[in-house]
């Protein structure tokens, strides 16, 4: 299984690079973000809350212009889960009835509970003093900003 990341698609084939001419991944990552279906606004709502009651992260972006036409918007989308919840993604949709079994079905290799990354130990300490300086830096700003509008507020009324 490889996987391009321009595209955001998973390619099945023995090329080396895909049709847009960026080299494909080997054994992507499982939190990657792959293409899944594309979609128009009628079918927005079934898609969106099959996702949501299958525990499916997702996220869809917009592929044309949404202008409403009669009450219904001619929106086209595209949804983008990660590649560790395809098969589960492709399982609820095809419940609904929202698309059927692809080709490449039997091909996703995948585990049923794809287990994340844990941080690293430096990168876990990176990220708690970044976050601390960063609360100290909106403390401060708050403070100051409250400072500010009282001395402004005061100065009016002396």
């Amino acid at each position: 299984m490889k996987y391009c990341s321009k595209c955001k698609r998973l390619d099945f084939s023995k090329n080396e690079k895909c049709d847009c001419g960026k080299k494909l991944i080997v054994n992507p990552e499982f939190d990657l973000p792959v293409k899944l279906i594309e979609f128009d606004e009628v079918n927005k709502g079934i898609i969106e809350q099959a996702l949501i009651e299958a525990d499916i992260p997702y996220s869809e972006q917009a592929l044309s212009k949404v202008t409403p036409v009669m009450g219904v918007s001619d929106g086209r989308y595209v949804c983008f889960v990660p590649i560790g919840f395809m098969k589960k993604a492709i399982d609820a949709l095809c419940g609904v009835s929202a698309m059927e079994s692809p080709e490449y079905y039997d091909k996703l290799l995948l585990p049923e509970n794809p287990e994340w990354k844990e941080m690293s130990p430096l990168k876990r300490k990176v990220v708690k003093f970044l976050s601390v300086i960063g609360f100290a830096l909106l403390v401060y700003l708050c403070v100051a900003g409250v400072d500010i509008i009282v001395a402004l507020f005061t100065s009016k009324f002396r």
